[in-house]
């Protein structure tokens, strides 16, 4: 027996909360957006999820239960979500897993496939990103990396991606689609061990064993560059902070008429990252949208 763990969280706390599970014995985890609107608080809105995790039946329920009040409280959370566990029959939990990760197709020429699914017909000629789901962020399904993908790909489309650094790399799947898409080559910088080490497995499987075009680096700075193109799918304190208060920072990374692909910004917050993309040294050249999130494709200026 297979039993499935769900509650309610802010998606912020997606680290932390993933890792505990994990460590509690989870097979996996699943995040599912459920809604921007304030769970704990009605002055507060912030992005929520639902968390699921899976066990075995051997697991100490109320240990895990009090391991999540406790981490909620800690970060600033009340303790009082509810928690449900709902019993999966062995047999249906490959099923119910998988079950959330289907083909995604972007832009013109992009598939992101799981490894345990075939490639559909008539998407043959797509350039494959195989990524499982693991505990770095990246695998394809949310509406920021989406956004990314979709923005490199029409970029590859109109010119030469060069040199590509994905500050905030998570799973990879940014810096492997450069790389697919022509990039000259491509650094993937994340400070979380796990997604350094899960980024190096996710280029193993998608790149030719010949391919010595990409590296990883375990890192809270900007790499100096020169890069043509800056992908960073982060938070916007921490775009805001890569733009106008670090050093490096974003201008001094990227050549004159080079690329800055910026998301993980929420609707209402991307008109503060775009002028302060503005105020140091860049221009905006589009502003998508999907759903409540902004993708914003900046040009440093000459």
């Amino acid at each position: 027996m297979i039993y499935e763990l769900r509650f309610v969280a802010p998606q912020r706390l997606d680290t932390p909360l993933s890792d505990l599970l994990t460590e509690a014995g989870s097979m996996g985890v699943v995040l599912e957006d459920v809604g921007r609107k304030a769970v704990f608080s009605a002055d507060v809105p912030f992005e929520r999820c639902q968390f699921k995790g899976y066990f075995a039946e051997t697991v100490e329920r109320s240990e895990v239960e009090w391991g999540i009040r406790t981490l909620l409280v800690a970060h600033g959370e009340r303790g009082d979500t509810e928690i449900h566990w709902l019993s999966l029959q062995e047999q249906d939990w490959q099923t119910h897993w998988k079950r959330y990760f289907q083909p995604i197709p972007l832009g013109k020429r992009l598939l992101v496939l799981p490894s345990w699914l075939p490639v559909p017909t008539g998407m043959e000629e797509r350039l494959i990103l195989r990524i499982d789901p693991e505990m770095a962020f990246g695998s394809g399904k949310h509406e920021t990396t989406q956004g990314c993908l979709e923005a490199l790909d029409e970029l590859a489309e109109q010119g030469h991606l060069g040199r590509v650094l994905d500050m905030g790399t998570g799973s990879g799947i940014l810096l492997i689609a450069a790389l697919l898409l022509g990039a000259e080559s491509g650094l993937g910088v994340d400070l979380d061990p796990v997604a350094v080490e899960t980024c190096i497995r996710n280029c193993q499987i998608n790149l030719a064993d010949a391919d010595k075009r990409w590296r990883v680096h375990q890192d809270e700075q900007l790499p100096p560059g020169p890069f043509e193109t800056v992908v960073a799918n982060i938070l916007a304190p921490e775009l805001i902070a890569f733009l106008s208060r670090t050093t490096p920072r974003f201008r001094h990374c990227i050549v004159p008429g080079g690329h800055l692909l910026l998301s993980g910004i929420l609707w209402e917050q991307a008109q503060g990252v775009e002028d302060a993309a503005c105020q140091n040294g860049f221009r905006l050249l589009s502003h998508q949208r999907r759903e409540e999130w902004s993708i914003l494709v900046m040009q440093r200026q000459k």
